[in-house]
């Protein structure tokens, strides 16, 4: 897979989450960025090439300059689960889309939170579109990706983790007075489908945005509404 763009191609290298095997440079390129990627590089070949040569490999013309050869994204294990007395997780089911799932990412990213779960995906050459849209969120964030959602969640919880479902049932608590728990995972279904019910049974918590308008909230929408409430305090 070729994954173009600097911010990208950094965040590879920088967060080392894939199999790297070659970096591309524009070849009359001598800017400080270059010379960092070259450094960052270790062991890993870095090629010079002519704009044509990177446009064709690219297949666009948007690159910069930058590409890396890579192979997807690793899961990251619970092992390495990030440690905190605040910890800030997002689940998603049922969001595959790249463009989607990169901006959540990004969106997340920027509001602190520690990481992601989500299904197992297999977006082939479709990941570069992610890496993109998430401005290399996606490989900063701690990442869990499971066929198992229940198994993971229930991980969490040991872990002391809250799981809170966003879901607008009878007995749902609306955002505006839910306090957020000082470890809490924010779980938020696609479109399509919502959350499963295996998940819902999982959470401790279910909360809802209240808001007027009879048309529903995208995901992306949603997450970031959970993810500024969490930000800024929610309700604390």
């Amino acid at each position: 897979m070729i994954v173009s763009g600097k911010i990208s191609v950094k965040a590879i290298l920088q967060n080392k989450k894939r199999e790297i095997k070659a970096i591309y440079l524009l070849d009359r390129r001598r800017d400080k960025d270059g010379q960092y990627i070259e450094r960052i590089a270790g062991n890993v070949p870095v090629k010079k090439l002519t704009r044509e040569e990177l446009d064709e490999l690219a297949g666009n013309t948007s690159h910069g300059g930058y590409l890396v050869e890579c192979g997807e994204r690793l899961s990251d294990k619970f092992e390495s689960l990030p440690s905190g007395k605040r910890l800030s997780f997002m689940c998603l089911e049922g969001v595959s889309d790249p463009f989607n799932l990169g901006e959540i990412a990004r969106t997340v990213k920027s509001l602190g939170f520690d990481g992601l779960i989500t299904p197992s995906y297999r977006f082939y050459d479709n990941e570069s579109k992610l890496i993109r849209a998430s401005a290399g969120a996606s490989e900063s964030l701690w990442w869990h990706q499971s066929d198992n959602l229940d198994e993971a969640l229930q991980t969490l919880k040991n872990s002391g983790v809250r799981i809170v479902a966003a879901y607008r049932g009878d007995e749902s608590t609306s955002l505006q007075e839910y306090s957020m728990p000082e470890k809490v995972c924010i779980c938020l279904g696609g479109a399509m489908r919502g959350l499963s019910a295996s998940v819902l049974e999982q959470s401790d918590d279910h909360v809802r945005i209240d808001y007027d308008a009879r048309v529903s909230l995208s995901t992306v929408g949603a997450a970031s509404v959970f993810a500024y409430e969490r930000f800024r305090g929610g309700g604390n």
